[in-house]
């Protein structure tokens, strides 16, 4: 485990010493800022409800910035070569840049906290809600870091590497909307099943859900895998 561990420090470093977990930090907390008073005020209505289906769409924005330089940053600067040949698991290699990505989400979802204040202050907010829409926030996140992760380590171009990880992370997203136009219910059910936005939308109404959870995780499973296996090859 020493191996994970140190590829987790060196890239908390890494994103430390850019500008990047700054922009990403600040950029998140100022949006969800501004969505969180603009639904109270709209609304009238102490929940987050609004304000966590606003946080998923800025957060999936976002996370094309946060990993496109995972992989691609290390064939960029020429030091994919020498990661590959330390004499370390290609697993640990892998899980630590990836848990390294999920630090900064924590971070992200922990500084969005400060809303719940005047909540607990002058309102009468569900917990249960609440616990559940920040559980389903950190899947949603998890699962797109997984697959960002993943065209990372596909192409040598971060660029690339965000553009084809945000429409990914869209098309996920808005499957839901294809649901209806399915003529048979097998396919309406597995459309609405691979939809992102289904299972975060019964989460952050409460309805912490096995199969949702289950879901984000055999997505992050999945993309993780693939990773690791290309990474392999590639060594």
């Amino acid at each position: 485990m020493s191996g994970l561990f140190a590829i987790y420090k060196k890239e908390i470093v890494t994103y430390f010493r850019s500008p990047i977990a700054y922009f990403l930090i600040s950029s998140f907390l100022l949006g969800t800022g501004y969505f969180f008073i603009y639904n109270v005020f709209s609304t009238g209505a102490a929940t987050m409800d609004l304000t966590f289906r606003d946080m998923a769409f800025l957060l999936m924005i976002l996370i094309p910035v946060l990993t496109m330089r995972i992989f691609a940053g290390e064939y960029a600067g020429r030091t994919m070569d020498l990661l590959v040949t330390l004499p370390i698991f290609t697993w640990q290699i892998v899980l630590g840049k990836y848990l390294a990505a999920v630090t900064i989400l924590l971070i992200m979802t922990l500084a969005t906290f400060i809303n719940l204040i005047p909540m607990f202050l002058y309102g009468n907010p569900h917990i249960i809600n609440i616990v559940s829409g920040y559980i389903g926030f950190v899947l949603l996140g998890m699962a797109s870091i997984s697959i960002g992760q993943l065209y990372s380590a596909l192409t040598k171009n971060q660029i690339i590497a965000a553009l084809l990880t945000l429409p990914t992370l869209l098309g996920f997203w808005w499957l839901g909307q294809l649901q209806n136009m399915q003529s048979s219910a097998f396919m309406q059910n597995f459309v609405g099943y691979l939809a992102f936005s289904i299972h975060y939308s019964e989460l952050i109404r409460g309805l912490l859900r096995s199969e949702a959870v289950v879901y984000y995780l055999l997505v992050i499973l999945t993309s993780v895998t693939l990773t690791i296996n290309y990474i392999k090859w590639r060594r």
